[in-house]
């Protein structure tokens, strides 16, 4: 904490060293700041009438592959949002499925208006495009879902 007083504001160095906080008062606050910024997010897509997502996903340097997914939405006075909405860890295998489930978890708890979404976009890996279980063709598969296109 210091050292990045040290770099953002060094003449002020002195009240942040007399002030001490607890791990359990730090967690505790980047939770309220994370269930704020996420409550602030699912407002602004509570008021999208379309939305994208653009979808990718990597692996962290403990070799455990991360989904990360993108939301940009524009509501009834075309103001445009675009934010990260959600990274998912894919335990296991990567395949459609497992995409399409963990993709869902997470738009589903972002309140995403699904039938809203106009287009997904993807790293156009076999596991996201394939015709039979990639991503996509589950994605389109499902009857609530309006079809999309990938735009790699």
């Amino acid at each position: 904490m210091l050292q990045v007083c040290d770099i953002l504001c060094p003449d002020k160095k002195n009240n942040f060293q007399i002030v001490s906080l607890s791990r359990k008062t730090v967690n505790s606050r980047i939770e309220a700041i994370d269930k704020n910024l996420t409550s602030q997010l699912e407002s602004k897509i509570g008021q999208f009438k379309f939305c994208s997502v653009a979808m990718g996903k990597s692996t962290d340097i403990n070799d455990t592959a991360q989904l990360v997914l993108f939301i940009r939405g524009v509501d009834e006075n075309f103001e445009i949002t675009e934010e990260l909405a959600c990274m998912r860890s894919l335990k296991g295998t990567t395949k459609g499925c497992d995409i399409f489930r963990e993709s869902q978890e997470g738009l589903l708890t972002l309140k995403v208006p699904i039938t809203n979404t106009c287009n997904i976009t993807t790293d156009g890996a076999p596991n996201m495009t394939g015709k039979k279980s990639g991503f996509l063709e589950l994605f389109n598969q499902n009857p609530n879902m309006k079809p999309v296109l990938d735009a790699v």
